[in-house]
């Protein structure tokens, strides 16, 4: 076990050198601080890539709590169940390969966190799926909003403006990150 904050020193010189696109230092300490802010006992993550921010929320979730994080691509979700063992989590995070929009609803609830980074045009529906098993006080942090606003359009105008929501942008560098608390649910 090389610890995580040795993994995730190696995911980023690695995501460099291979062109992923990773979360990356400034963004994971704004996640690192909320999820030590909230102490969730259930966190979902859509969108591994290969663990970068898995092992950054689970890091500082409380020991007895469970990350489900969900990836699409199956090279880069053993990548991330890899890296996750490395780091010491695996008893932590529960990987699961496929379509998020697929997988969300067999998923048991309440979500105290979630965190949005995998297909931008399907937020709105992540989020659809996702508020049914949140409970008031649950917070989402959604990646790229400053990067791709309308592709997102539907899910921050949900989280911004239904009145079910707290939200504020946090801006960081050319990109940012929507963090949206769930006052009551639907």
């Amino acid at each position: 076990m090389v610890g995580s904050k040795g993994v995730l020193h190696e995911i980023e010189r690695q995501a460099s050198r291979r062109w992923l696109p990773i979360i990356g230092v400034e963004k994971a300490g704004i996640i690192a601080r909320i999820v030590d802010e909230e102490k969730p006992r259930r966190a979902l993550e859509v969108g591994a890539n290969i663990g970068y921010s898995a092992i950054v929320i689970a890091s500082h979730m409380p020991d007895v709590s469970q990350l489900t994080t969900i990836e699409v691509n199956r090279a880069l979700a053993r990548e991330a169940e890899s890296n996750i063992k490395r780091a010491g989590l695996a008893e932590r995070v529960n990987v699961l390969i496929g379509d998020a929009l697929e997988l969300i609803p067999g998923i048991e609830g309440p979500i105290d966190f979630a965190f949005l980074d995998a297909e931008k045009d399907e937020y709105g529906r992540y989020l659809t799926l996702i508020e049914p098993k949140l409970r008031p006080g649950s917070v989402i942090v959604a990646d790229n909003v400053g990067s791709f606003p309308r592709a997102m359009s539907d899910y921050l105008d949900r989280v911004r403006r239904s009145g079910l929501y707290e939200s504020r942008y946090i801006s960081v560098g050319w990109d940012g990150l929507e963090v949206s608390r769930i006052l009551q649910p639907a």
